[in-house]
């Protein structure tokens, strides 16, 4: 009888340690995911400070200064606006945050980022979610843009780090021209010169190019240096080619990557995937918010509180 009431009292205990341990974990997640979307609004706020006599209210209604516009000398590819929108969201800061932590990446972790200008809602949600976490961020982006992302002459990449660096994120290690060759063939030679010069005023190291192939050997080389030989996770942002290549199923993945298979061994996400680094990527932006029941283009944006990210923390957690 005393055994039995003993392996009872041990069993409950267990029982209740187990689940003390559950609530306690999910309590700091939630805490985390909190913690990164007010990262990513405050930089919404400093952006929206810089850019402040440049934004369409028309093409921006939320004013988040993260929208370029339809055609410029900077765009390389068609983009969808309600994407670009819907991506400047808070909340896709918690989410990115979440798919971090799910792949094992933790504090003092080191992250790799691979991004394109198409998507700077993506770029601010990921540096705001790594921020939260702990980890450190190695990024290598290529200048060039899809409509409504950073395609303006005075809204780049190049300034939109500039303006990131002033708020005590770490500047990239990295930037390209991108395009279909990762060479800028598209730009005129006068826009060439100015994104050069652009750079060389920003203090950053603008890489010109050589081959795909020979590119993504040296990028991996720089984020491997960067990383000290451990990268936690890598994050694609955005189609630039260096990163998906040339794979049809690849441009239609979002999130956690699966499966190596579904991806181009010549491109970075595949040379990661075959170093066992988890990848994650962000380009399909409507199965992404689908999937875990983010709102497509809202307006006005969510408002942000503790209680919210508990339960979108559960939401995220059932989707998967």
């Amino acid at each position: 009888m005393k055994k039995a009431l003993m392996w009872l009292v041990t069993a409950v205990l267990a029982y209740m340690i187990f689940h003390w341990y559950q609530f306690t974990e999910m309590n700091l997640q939630a805490e985390q995911l909190y913690e990164a979307s007010v990262n990513m609004a405050q930089i919404i706020e400093w952006v929206r400070q810089k850019r402040a006599d440049s934004i369409d209210p028309e093409v921006d209604p939320n004013r988040t200064g993260l929208i370029g516009e339809e055609f410029t000398e900077l765009t390389t590819t068609v983009g969808e606006l309600e994407a670009k929108r819907t991506t400047t969201n808070p909340d896709m800061a918690a989410l990115v945050c979440y798919l971090l932590m799910k792949v094992g990446v933790k504090k003092d972790d080191c992250v790799a980022i691979g991004a394109s200008g198409s998507f700077p809602g993506l770029i601010v949600a990921t540096l705001s979610a790594c921020k939260a976490i702990g980890a450190k961020t190695c990024v290598i982006c290529s200048i060039g843009a899809s409509q409504w992302g950073a395609n303006q002459p005075d809204f780049t990449v190049l300034d939109l780090f500039r303006w990131l660096t002033e708020l005590g994120f770490d500047e990239p290690i990295l930037f390209c021209f991108g395009g279909s060759d990762n060479r800028g063939t598209e730009f005129s030679e006068e826009v060439r010169k100015m994104l050069k010069e652009k750079a060389f005023r920003y203090g950053f190291q603008l890489y010109e190019g050589s081959s795909l192939s020979t590119d993504k050997e040296y990028f991996h080389h720089f984020y491997m240096q960067s990383c000290n030989g451990r990268i936690a996770a890598f994050v694609n942002i955005g189609g630039s080619l260096i990163n998906v290549g040339k794979s049809p199923t690849a441009v239609q993945l979002y999130g956690i990557v699966k499966s190596a298979k579904d991806l181009d061994p010549g491109s970075m996400m595949g040379l990661m995937a075959s170093e066992n680094v988890p990848v994650l990527t962000f380009l399909n932006v409507r199965k992404l918010v689908t999937k875990y029941g983010l709102p497509w283009d809202p307006i006005p944006l969510p408002k942000i509180s503790p209680k919210r990210y508990e339960n979108l923390l559960k939401r995220f957690t059932g989707s998967d």
